[in-house]
């Protein structure tokens, strides 16, 4: 119970935290996204392969924090990686692999949900932009 307890408290510090970041400073980065391709279960449960299709201005670098949440029957599979990349003004993929959190479940096939947190910068500012999708892990 201490830990659903403790998992719960990680989780609703990550939801907060991602809402404060959306509301950053806006930077002249230009238009950026990013959205989920794939995510694919791997090493029976332990860690989910996301895919990311990520646009940003050439020239800037960019962050994405990903974090992947599932049931997996009554218990929750979590976890959150970042990678950093250099820009090349078109459309690039980006791969991270999602390590599930110790406490929480394995990841399991079917419907997840997708957070990412996408930091763009430039010589001058940061971009910081927070997104939720629904993904489906394969």
């Amino acid at each position: 119970m201490r830990r659903f307890i403790a998992f719960l408290a990680v989780l609703t510090a990550l939801i907060t935290g991602s809402a404060l970041l959306a509301a950053g400073a806006q930077a002249a980065t230009g238009p950026s996204g990013t959205r989920v391709v794939t995510a694919d279960r791997a090493a029976q449960g332990e860690r989910v392969v996301v895919t990311l299709s990520a646009t940003c201005p050439a020239g800037a670098t960019i962050k994405v924090l990903v974090t992947v949440t599932a049931a997996n029957d009554d218990r929750i599979a979590q976890g959150t990686r970042q990678k950093k990349a250099d820009c090349t003004g078109v459309a690039q993929p980006i791969e991270l692999r999602v390590e599930r959190n110790p406490i929480g479940a394995d990841f399991v096939v079917g419907p997840a949900t997708a957070t990412t947190v996408r930091t763009v910068c430039d010589a001058a500012d940061c971009d910081v932009i927070a997104f939720d999708e629904t993904i489906r892990i394969s």
